[in-house]
């Protein structure tokens, strides 16, 4: 209830309507990567996790079922507490509807996409691998990035149910076995918040380094909310003039505040969130 959320945050220090939660929104439990990294660069501010767990994941439904969903997550959201600012922590949900919320929302909204453009700096007319949903990879927003990206050579790929399979075993990830396409890659790309979670498992299985987007969302984050850094980032590369890493590091030590953990599945998330920094 909102009464709650505002009891919460004046346990922490106080927060009003005025300042408000910045928002993490994902389908389930891929975006608490994102949020961690943004609680390593900015531990004192306040977030808010919410994620649709029961509709995850999001990579095989039709566009219209992805905005529908989001629209009605975010109108219980805004309903139920104050909102500095939103991510949208799902790179399926920001290629599907970022450009509708942007339209819809009172506050600034900020999407995940993939880091393809630092990839293809880096592997210098290598091929690089782009795994994401197939709604991702279906999304004219993403066709206009791969189409950005020129003569390079970009295979995309959907590595099957794994998304799904992540969020079913997030307690249990050596269960899951990842679907990655044969070839050699000069790098690959890692278009699903929920893939992180196995981002060290797939490079070493691909042989290549794995960039993901997560901060250089986090650093346009920083700018439209006037975030206050704690600290440079470590393995970064440049992409549309944010900063994109190479494989995001683990928070090092527990967020000044904690995030505030919202939605039928907040236990959920909340244990995932703190099993991912440790």
């Amino acid at each position: 209830s909102p009464s709650a959320s505002y009891v919460f945050a004046e346990e922490r220090g106080g927060m009003g309507m005025d300042n408000g939660y910045i928002v993490f929104f994902d389908s389930g439990v891929g975006g608490l990567t994102l949020l961690a990294e943004c609680a390593r660069r900015f531990p004192g501010e306040d977030y808010l996790y919410y994620g649709d767990n029961a509709n995850a994941p999001y990579g095989g439904r039709s566009g219209e079922e992805i905005l529908s969903l989001v629209r009605a997550a975010f109108g219980g959201i805004c309903a139920a507490y104050p909102v500095r600012a939103a991510v949208i922590a799902c790179n399926t949900a920001t290629a599907v509807c970022i450009d509708a919320l942007r339209a819809e929302l009172p506050f600034p909204v900020v999407g995940v996409e993939p880091a393809l453009r630092p990839a293809v700096r880096f592997a210098a007319g290598g091929e690089v691998l782009l795994l994401a949903t197939r709604a991702t990879l279906g999304s004219a927003r993403v066709g206009r990035l791969i189409a950005s990206c020129g003569s390079a050579a970009i295979r995309p790929y959907c590595p099957g149910d794994l998304a799904g399979e992540i969020e079913k075993n997030i307690f249990r990830l050596s269960r899951v076995r990842p679907s990655l396409p044969g070839g050699q890659f000069a790098a690959a790309v890692l278009g699903c918040t929920h893939y992180v979670w196995l981002k060290d498992r797939i490079s070493a299985a691909l042989r290549c380094p794995v960039f993901d987007g997560n901060a250089g969302a986090v650093s346009r984050l920083a700018q439209v909310a006037g975030l206050r850094p704690e600290g440079e980032m470590s393995g970064t590369a440049d992409h549309r003039g944010d900063k994109t890493n190479v494989c995001s590091e683990k928070v090092q030590k527990m967020p000044e505040k904690r995030p505030f953990f919202a939605g039928s599945s907040a236990k959920k998330n909340e244990k995932a969130f703190y099993r991912l920094i440790f």
